[in-house]
């Protein structure tokens, strides 16, 4: 369970998400007709592996450090690909199956991701399960 593994993962959603709303059709989704690309079951796809290779990832007993590795890459991923949205707002979703993985940080870094996580994520504009990682945070910053 490598990093390079954990990007590639994304890279190939991300890739299925953008070739997916390229293959949309006009007014395609609108007022309920078609399918929007949010339909598509490359979004479900991703979580059921993203769950597989965290659930292999914890089982590993990887140290604070790539625990820090990994978390970054999750819940920043958003940041760094706002299009389409219909990957953005799954990007964000999957913060909440980190939570297993949140304990396993060190205060050290624990504290470092609540501070780069508040300043990614506004409080204005968070999802609940935005609230709840950052809770878990600070928890674990303790």
């Amino acid at each position: 369970m490598t990093e390079q593994t954990l990007q590639s993962l994304y890279e190939s959603y991300l890739a299925e998400a953008l070739r997916v709303e390229k293959a949309r059709k006009p007014g395609e989704g609108i007022f309920g007709i078609g399918k929007k690309p949010s339909d598509d079951p490359c979004h479900d796809q991703f979580v059921s592996d993203l769950r597989l290779w965290l659930d292999r990832f914890r089982q590993s007993e990887p140290d604070s450090k790539d625990v820090l590795t990994v978390l970054r890459l999750i819940y920043f991923a958003p940041k760094e690909h706002p299009e389409p949205k219909s990957s953005f707002w799954m990007l964000i979703a999957v913060h909440g199956l980190t939570a297993d993985l949140i304990p396993l940080l060190n205060r050290s870094d624990a504290s470092a991701l609540v501070k780069e996580y508040s300043a990614a994520y506004k409080r204005w504009e968070r999802l609940p399960a935005q609230a709840q990682i950052l809770s878990a945070l600070k928890q674990a910053a303790k």
